[in-house]
């Protein structure tokens, strides 16, 4: 028998692949313009482009077929070529353009055939797709068929989708409790999502609500989208027994065999092929199948050629579904019992992690309050300090101490590393300023406080008769000449007394000898009539009328020329006034005489 020589180069194809779940198939377009340079058979493209993770893959490879080959002087003339197998790398499948001709071709017909490779690769790496054939010539009768493998060089490189390694992003990751983050999911279009946000809350949503983190600490939000669910593939068939076996005269069966399912052959071994040994048989040089619940067929037979009695003997066929699980499951029939092997690859899962840090709030500093050297400090430190005086900062306050100028609350804030702060409890000082009195002003007749709104308590003294009751407002009219000051007490207790001055009483008109002369009505007087103003048997002459506020400050200064005794100030001239006390002097004749007034509404 001729030794098996026939050594060819390559010629075809490759792959095609599939998803985890079931995609149609088109089939395979010829490339009629590629032939081969310099020989007379080969692949176009000659190499595969690069797969990548999560995208899909979609690529014919057209071959073109040798007529014959010359070996040791011998011509040979080829007559079929059967693709029987191609390695891909998991998730990738391949399809021939005669699948209907269990992908077998005759050169003579047509020397151009195609392969289509496309689906989705599921792990990255290099591989090395083989290819196996077997090649028919017109010597297979002596010599037997040929078995022709070769490999081409594959790269499924790692995803290159949006996700990148990424799964989602975040906004206000940082800071200080609580804190409200929010996610962007970066990969769409997902099976599936899952989020643990480290928080005791999880969501499956493409785009989850933003999370609340109520303690100080380290969160780790993990994220996974699933992009394929798990598949399952046949990985090989172990035949335990059959219903045929050769006895002792013979040896070993010789078997061959068919493996098979609805889209085609996975694995032929041919009767001039045969494969000698005894059972059990296993059978694993097919890519792997990817399951989606079809059945696989198997029929296996033994090569009896006895010298002068050439017969093949059917040891059993059998049909049976996979489970779609992994591990090794037995099945049993058609004189076959037989063991398979699943495997499953993961789901094809996009994860990401990523930490949330949320952070405490310093200590707040404990303040201690020197009376004796009018000094607050505290023994904590902290990365960045500010003093505050009632809730406002003191430019220029950074230090542990500080030296308080005005009597109030004072706090002192404590900022760390991570911008967090903390506000102490206020301390209240008191500074009462010997130096300070309080500012009064008078008309000669009233006495007034100028800065009284920094007081809460107000006390008017005669400097010769002590405290006059009642007299604690701002203003003080005096009712009987001499001097007068007033106390100031301010909100934390410290009195302050003013300058005295001399002060005397109005001028009543009836304490004049011109009793019953002058007479001003309506007093209390309105904006809505006029004021007026009568002088009785007064001799004629020039009258000025000086309208003052309680303070003394004039508000009108109005000369009259006339031969009348009855003079007015219309109501559009007093119409602004406030309610209130006011005083009218009235010169004539070298006197002045004072009214007091009452505006009221």
């Amino acid at each position: 028998m001729w030794q098996k020589t026939i050594a060819m180069n390559r010629l075809l194809m490759i792959l095609v692949c599939v998803f985890s779940f079931t995609i149609g198939k088109a089939q395979c377009v010829i490339d009629y313009n590629y032939y081969p340079v310099g020989a007379n058979y080969g692949l176009d493209p000659d190499t595969l482009p690069d797969a990548y993770i999560g995208q899909f893959y979609d690529q014919d490879m057209t071959f073109f077929l040798p007529l014959d080959t010359n070996i040791s002087g011998v011509n040979v003339t080829f007559e079929d070529y059967h693709i029987t197998s191609i390695s891909l790398p998991l998730g990738l499948t391949w399809e021939c353009n005669n699948a209907a001709l269990s992908c077998h071709y005759d050169p003579n017909v047509s020397q151009y055939g195609c392969v289509k490779i496309s689906g989705n690769a599921l792990m990255s790496g290099y591989y090395d797709v083989e290819v196996n054939l077997v090649a028919t010539h017109n010597l297979s009768a002596l010599t037997g068929t040929e078995n022709i493998s070769f490999t081409l060089p594959f790269n499924v490189m790692p995803d290159t989708s949006s996700s990148n390694n990424a799964g989602f992003a975040m906004t206000n990751a940082n800071g200080c409790y609580p804190v409200t983050v929010s996610f962007t999911n970066n990969n769409t279009g997902m099976l599936s999502y899952y989020w643990n946000f480290g928080n005791g809350s999880s969501s499956t949503m493409a785009q989850p609500a933003a999370q609340i983190y109520n303690q100080p600490g380290d969160y780790i939000v993990e994220y996974f989208a699933v992009q394929t669910n798990a598949t399952y593939f046949l990985e090989s068939i172990e035949v335990v027994s059959g219903s045929c076996a050769d006895g002792g005269l013979y040896g070993d069966p010789d078997f061959f065999y068919t493996v098979s399912s609805p889209a085609g052959i996975l694995e032929e071994v041919t009767n001039n092929n045969y494969i000698t040994q005894n059972f059990p048989l296993l059978i694993n040089s097919f890519s792997p199948l990817e399951l989606t619940g079809q059945s696989v067929s198997i029929s296996l037979y033994d090569n009896d050629d006895i010298p002068f009695f050439p017969s093949t003997e059917d040891c059993g066929s059998f049909t049976f579904t996979p489970i779609q699980q992994p591990g090794t499951f037995s099945v049993n029939g058609g004189g076959l019992s037989l063991n398979y092997t699943v495997m499953e690859v993961p789901a094809n899962i996009i994860s990401s992690s990523d930490t949330i840090h949320v952070y405490d709030y310093p200590f707040p500093a404990t303040l201690t309050y020197d009376t004796s050297n009018n000094i607050i400090y505290t023994s904590g430190e902290n990365t960045a300090m500010q003093w505050y005086y009632y809730n406002s900062p003191i430019p220029g306050a950074t230090d542990t101490f500080i030296n308080p100028n005005y009597s109030g609350l004072y706090s002192l804030l404590l900022v760390n590393d991570y911008g967090c702060g903390s506000s102490s409890s206020q301390v209240s000082v008191v500074i009462c300023d010997s130096s300070y009195q309080p500012l009064i002003d008078d008309n000669g007749s009233t006495a007034w406080m100028i800065d009284s709104a920094l007081y809460s308590n107000l006390q008017w003294y005669s400097v010769s008769n002590g405290i006059v009751s009642g007299a604690n407002q701002s203003f003080f009219p005096a009712v009987v000449s001499g001097e007068y000051y007033i106390v100031a007490t301010d909100t934390f207790g410290c009195d302050y007394s003013s300058e005295s001055v001399l002060l005397s009483p109005f001028v009543s008109v009836n304490d004049l000898a011109y009793e019953n002369l002058i007479s001003v009505s309506p007093n209390p007087f309105n904006s809505n009539l006029s004021l007026n103003i009568y002088l009785k048997n007064i001799e004629l002459s020039d009258v000025t009328f000086v309208l003052m506020d309680m303070y003394g400050r004039e508000l009108v200064n109005k000369k009259v020329k006339d031969k009348f005794s009855f003079y007015q100030f219309k109501f559009e001239e007093v119409s602004y006034l406030s309610n209130g006390i006011y005083f009218l002097d009235i010169i004539f004749n070298n006197s002045k005489i004072r009214k007091k007034l009452i505006r009221l509404n």
